[in-house]
């Protein structure tokens, strides 16, 4: 598994702009649920090694920071990095809008975005963006009419009383 982009200048402007020290973040790591030791941090911090994406959202959580801003971006430019900006894995956000994870990921791989309208929804709400913001950082390989979307056919008109 690829680990996500990461500045480490960030982490230690992030973690010396709290005042705390590489064991502080370890043992505040530890207390998140994603335990590392400081000689960790200290890689990261050195560039000699990436986290991966939990220890990531856990690392943006304990320095009070943006995952983006740990992984030196403004802007998300992919829908890998919308994800990440999100704090979701790949695993959550599938589950989250519906989606089998393998898709996914293959959407993710060719950042084109295969979704129907119910799952397409579900993403740019789970994201926090909008429908523009998805076509700027994907192909989007499914027209979004909720008529053409088999999932939200209500079946056959029923008559009123």
């Amino acid at each position: 598994m690829d680990r996500p982009p990461f500045r480490p200048a960030a982490a230690v402007s992030a973690r010396q702009r709290l005042g705390i020290s590489t064991f502080d973040v370890a043992r505040q790591m530890k207390l998140v649920g994603t335990p590392v030791d400081t000689d960790t941090v200290a890689a990261w911090e050195t560039g000699t090694h990436r986290p991966t994406e939990g220890e990531l959202f856990a690392l943006a959580d304990v320095l009070w920071c943006r995952t983006t801003e740990l992984m030196g971006m403004d802007q998300p430019r992919t829908l890998a990095e919308l994800r990440l900006a999100r704090q979701f894995t790949v695993a959550r956000l599938a589950r989250d809008i519906g989606m089998h994870v393998h898709d996914y990921t293959r959407a993710e791989e060719n950042n084109q975005w295969p979704g129907n309208f119910t799952q397409t929804l579900g993403l740019l709400h789970a994201l926090n963006i909008s429908f523009r913001q998805l076509e700027e950082v994907t192909v989007v390989c499914t027209p979004m009419d909720p008529a053409l979307d088999p999932a939200l056919d209500p079946g056959p008109a029923r008559p009123r009383r």
